[in-house]
Formats: C-alpha cells, structure tokens, sequence
C-alpha cells in the first residue's frame, strides 16, 4: 500500500522514488487477479482451490495448472512480505520524525484499526476474500514484533509459517467437493444481493484471522527486509536477492507441479491425506515463491532504475496505489461475475477468467497512470492517511491555536 506525499507529473516525480517496492506491489496485483477471478466461475466451489471441473477444455486444464504452479498461494506471501516491509518504512520514518519506539507503534496500530474497518465494509459491499482487515489484524498484534532481535523474528516467523501452512492446507483439502454438479462459484453462493452480502461478511469473519496467521511470517520477513532497505536499495543485496530469486523460484515451482496434476483434472484422487500433503506442499513452497518473486522484481528494478519506460511506470504507479487498484479489482469482479449483475462466471472457464483478469489489471494500471499524471494519490491511500493523521492533527491543535497567539496577540473581545 502506498504512502507519501504525491509528486507532481513528469520525469522527476519518480526519480527519488526507489522503483522496485512500487513495482512489486504493481507486478503483484497482476498474481492477484489471476488467482481471485477464477473464482467466480460457476461451479468452482465443487473442487480444490476453487477450479471448476475442465474435463473437455485442454486450454482450461493447461490454464489451471500454469496458475497453479505460478499464482495460486503465491500471491499472499508477497503480498504479506510487501506489507511487512511498508509497515517497517513507515516506522522508521516516524522514527526519524522524531516519534519514539511506542508513539510510532501507536501511529501503525491507529492505521491498523482502520484497515480493519476498511477490511470489513470492503468485504461487506464487494469482495468475500478480502485481505485489508487480515492485514489491519495483524498489525495490531505483531507491529510489536517488528522491533525484536533477528532470532527473535525469524523464530517466529518459521512458526506462523508452519501453522499457516497447515491451517490454509486443512482449508484446502476440506474445499473438496464429492458432487461435479454443484454449479456455484467459491467467492458468490448466492444469487440476490442481500444474501450475498451477508455470505461475503460471514466469510470475512471467519477467514480474516486465518489470512492474518498464513500472513505472519513473510510480514515478518518483510519488516527485517525493511531495516535493510533490501527493496530500497537492491544494489547493495545482490547476491542475496539473486539466492531468494533463484531458489525461492526453484521450490516455489517444484511444490506447485503435484498439485497442478490435481487441479488441471490430469490426477483424480480421492484420498484425504493425499490432497491434504499436497496441499500443505503447495503452500509451504508457495511461502519461498512469494519471497522469490519479490527478490525477481527488485533485480528487475535494479536493471530498470535508469531507463524506465512508460509501461514500468505506470505498473509502478499502480504499485504505489496498490489498495485502490485491489479495491478496483473487486468493483470489477462484483459488476462481472455476480450472478445478480452480468453473471459472466456462466459463461467463461478458467482461461476466459485469466483474460479478464488481465484486462482487470490492465485497467487498474491505466487508472493508476493517469492519477500519477495529475499528481494524484488513490482515493483509498488518500482516505486512509487523512484518517491515520486526524488525531493527531486534532492533538496538535491546541499547541498550534497557543502558539499563534503568541505571536499575533491576544484576540479583541
């Protein structure tokens, strides 16, 4: 998520700006959309990681196993670890204004409360899987362990992983479904607004600390990335983003081939324990693509940092308007795929979903680029800094009101 003043257009309102975090969050909701829009297909709640049956369609069984090896648990470790290490910015930076160790974790946990607020009405109005209030969680409970020593915050970010795998493995593996007939998607079960409404903030409900645990340890890494500035400052970490690159990427692809078979229809299996393994694989592994594609985009930014065309740019952009983008993704989807509004999830299988799913991406970045052009932050950055800075604009007042009065006088009654 962005944050930051907004610079003005042209060539320079990106030349003080390290490239590669806003790239990354712009490459990442590209993994983003191709994840969530398969889920909207109609029949996609009958089998694993919401991929409707593609007996028949070679192009759909090929499309679910490339997203299965290159998306799908992919997406949410880079995003967390993006987060994490925006988080750690940000507590540096109020640091250096002069905020000691508690007032700036106070300031993260006022924005913590909003992404959850957020998070909720999002959930409510557009988007079952929404991950704003997973994050506003955890930083409320983990922005304390951002400051801990390098064991301390390892060790802990191995356990989250550990159990997110698990928990986020179990899920999977129960999502299996026995009836091929079942015709509703896994993000709409229900075919009047209202309902499902109701089913959107149910399901937040309940997934919210689930996605906070699964998220708990790329945050982690993510906020030791940040003392660091390893996405900041990419030149000086070569060597070891090349390691994260190559073999988070290695594993990453190695862990998702099993169960790519699965979702692609090529392996039929009916054995709990074995969906369930490959699925705890599949996640487990998914934690070191995510860290892998992360180090990607920095060497890529690395390469890009002088001649940055205007396609890199305007991902960029998008990348620095990340929550607005995400939120316009769910617009999308909502106005799309539900059942009570144009209901294309019955009319298009897992390839015609990554199509709009570019398409989707592609808008965002146009959106994005044209609000850059105009010097503009996202209307979702926009509302929620002007919400974090409130209180403490309020606070200040009265110091302010006292200190003018010093200088002009007295008002005449």
């Amino acid at each position: 998520m962005s944050d930051g003043a907004p610079r003005p257009s042209g060539s320079g309102a990106t030349a003080d700006r390290a490239l590669a975090p806003d790239l990354a969050r712009g490459l990442m909701l590209l993994i983003v959309a191709l994840v969530h829009a398969h889920m909207f297909i109609s029949g996609s709640a009958a089998v694993i990681r919401g991929y409707p049956p593609v007996a028949g369609s070679p192009a759909d069984a090929l499309t679910a196993g490339v997203l299965t090896v290159l998306a799908d648990s992919r997406s949410f470790p880079m995003f967390a670890l993006l987060f994490g290490y925006g988080t750690g910015r940000i507590l540096a930076r109020e640091r250096e204004r002069g905020r000691d160790g508690p007032g700036a974790r106070a300031v993260l946990r006022r924005r913590a409360r909003l992404l959850l607020l957020f998070g909720s009405v999002h959930a409510l109005l557009l988007f079952a899987g929404d991950v704003l209030g997973a994050y506003g969680l955890l930083g409320l409970v983990a922005v304390g362990l951002t400051g801990a020593r390098d064991r301390t915050l390892f060790t802990v970010a191995g356990a989250g992983i550990l159990v997110g795998t698990a928990l986020y493995a179990s899920m999977l593996a129960a999502g299996v479904s026995a009836d091929p007939g079942d015709t509703a998607s896994a993000l709409h079960l229900a075919a009047d607004p209202v309902s499902d409404a109701a089913y959107r903030l149910g399901t937040w409900v309940f997934t919210t600390p689930l996605f906070a645990v699964m998220s708990l340890g790329p945050f982690l890494v993510g906020a030791h990335a940040a003392r660091r500035r390893i996405l900041e400052e990419p030149g000086r970490h070569r060597v070891l983003l090349r390691r994260v690159a190559v073999t988070g990427t290695a594993l990453s692809v190695a862990g998702g081939i099993p169960l790519a078979l699965i979702t692609s229809g090529v392996w039929t299996t009916a054995a709990s324990g074995v969906t369930w393994g490959l699925s705890a694989l599949h996640v487990l592994t998914g934690y070191a693509g995510g860290c892998g594609l992360a180090a990607a985009v920095a060497l890529l930014a690395l390469r890009l940092e002088h001649r940055r065309s205007r396609a890199v740019v305007a991902v960029a952009a998008c990348g620095r308007r990340s929550m607005s983008a995400y939120v316009w993704q769910s617009v999308v989807w909502l106005a799309l795929f539900a059942p009570y509004t144009l209901g294309l999830g019955d009319r298009v299988g897992v390839l015609g979903s990554a199509l709009v799913a570019l398409g989707t991406w592609g808008s965002g970045v146009l959106l994005a680029e044209l609000l850059r052009r105009r010097g503009r932050r996202g209307p979702a950055e926009t509302l929620l800094a002007r919400a974090t800075r409130r209180p403490q604009a309020v606070a200040a007042a009265p110091a302010r009101r006292a200190a003018v009065g010093e200088v002009n006088g007295p008002r005449p009654p």
